[in-house]
């Protein structure tokens, strides 16, 4: 079975990359924002085979592939979902977004993505491409994609098993965006924050609905992974809590959290 998994921002994306990892599968993470780009991988013997496609500033596609031993690998922050394998002046590995733009020719890689095992961030495959979660909700709300989606997507969609995921313990959710306020610029976009992803995640399935896409829905909270994804193996649902540590602006998150519970639900 192969699956397509619908979520928000703070959503167990690395964790599910780990879990696939660990099962000797293949992944697929599609860009949230521009540019366009996607990072895949897959078992090829003892090894992952790492590969990233994205549109040059031509407008070309290009491809770049690396072997790495994941083994180790499945709980460490630098090996994000979104590593690539290229450091910059200062020795860290970065993604060189300048070079890269989002074009339509980018779906000539649309067969290597779809041969994955789970897709993530798959809203990207419809044509919304952004960063902001709200100006996003708009243009889906109005059947209105920045990007021209490929001809094919929705049929493709259609014969995988698609996942909404939803964070019933808001509390959790609050602390997960209080922890890196700083991420987010000031308190009250944090605020802000939470409620969009409340609510694009009370849309994903109105969505999906739209596009005649069968669904089920799977708790971050409480949802079974290896029944749902199919895994022998699964890892700790909060394996991932703490990889990239907090950004807090100084605030008190226990407070915080408390005051959001209080007046936001």
């Amino acid at each position: 079975m192969k699956y397509t998994y619908y979520s928000t921002i703070k959503s167990g994306k690395h964790l599910m990359r780990s879990l696939f990892w660990l099962n000797n599968r293949s992944t697929c993470i599609m860009t949230q924002s521009n540019p366009l780009w996607a990072a895949l991988s897959k078992p090829i013997g003892k090894l992952y085979k790492l590969e990233w496609y994205w549109c040059d500033k031509d407008n070309q596609l290009r491809t770049r592939n690396h072997f790495l031993d994941v083994s180790d690998k499945l709980f460490s922050s630098h090996y994000s979902e979104y590593w690539y394998p290229t450091k910059d002046h200062r020795g860290y590995y970065y993604l060189p977004y300048d070079q890269w733009v989002t074009h339509e020719n980018f779906w000539r890689c649309i067969d290597s993505i779809m041969e994955r095992d789970i897709i993530t961030n798959p809203f990207s495959l419809f044509g919304y491409v952004g960063k902001d979660i709200h100006k996003m909700l708009v243009q889906v709300k109005n059947d209105d994609p920045p990007m021209k989606p490929h001809p094919d997507i929705i049929q493709q969609l259609r014969k995988r098993k698609s996942i909404v995921a939803y964070k019933e313990d808001i509390e959790h959710l609050a602390f997960n965006i209080f922890s890196l306020a700083g991420t987010f610029g000031t308190l009250e976009n944090a605020i802000k924050t939470i409620n969009q992803i409340r609510e694009f995640q009370e849309y994903m399935p109105i969505f999906l609905d739209k596009h005649d896409i069968p669904y089920e829905i799977f708790s971050l909270d409480s949802g079974d992974y290896s029944k749902t994804f199919e895994l022998d193996k699964v890892l700790p649902r909060n394996s991932t809590q703490t990889l990239w540590g907090t950004d807090d602006l100084g605030i008190d998150v226990k407070k915080e959290v408390s005051n959001y519970m209080k007046n936001h639900t």
